[in-house]
């Protein structure tokens, strides 16, 4: 899980975002957003995952519960996240920050769910291991409220 470990973290930076598509996914790379669309081309697939967190200008995900298993050419993981952010728009008066287990302080707590493949490839840019499908259940209400609130969404 250190692989997933160095890429959650690689991601929340931002420090691989201009590039077109990520390589930390495999050329059959698979996105399924929370809202059930799939996307199979690879640089379509990123722009899509970096959309989902345009609303943040900040964000870290913080895992509570995994399970990991072994497949004929990788591995499968099914895992659950608590994903702490900072919304655009400027806080309107009596919003309240959460808090992640490090104390810090955020925006929006949003629970979600993540099925993710793993599949191993010796020429892969971290360590022989590249992500070929991400499915990501999470519960977008929370960061809607707030972006209402500020502005940013119109009803």
């Amino acid at each position: 899980m250190k692989w997933m470990e160095d890429y959650t973290k690689t991601f929340n930076s931002r420090e691989n975002w201009q590039q077109t598509s990520s390589d930390w996914h495999s050329s059959n790379y698979v996105l399924v957003k929370p809202d059930g669309s799939t996307y199979t081309d690879p640089a379509e697939c990123w722009k899509e995952q970096k959309a989902m967190y345009a609303a943040f200008t900040q964000e870290f995900h913080e895992p509570y519960f995994l399970v990991c298993w072994e497949t004929s050419n990788g591995w499968g993981m099914l895992g659950q996240a608590y994903m702490f952010a900072n919304c655009i728009g400027e806080p309107t008066p009596g919003e309240k920050k959460v808090k992640d287990l490090q104390g810090r302080e955020w925006d929006v707590k949003i629970p979600g769910g993540f099925h993710f493949v793993y599949e191993k490839n010796e020429g892969a840019a971290h360590g022989g291991i590249e992500m070929s499908r991400a499915e990501i259940m999470s519960d977008t209400m929370p960061a809607v409220q707030i972006l209402t609130q500020r502005g940013v969404l119109k009803q």
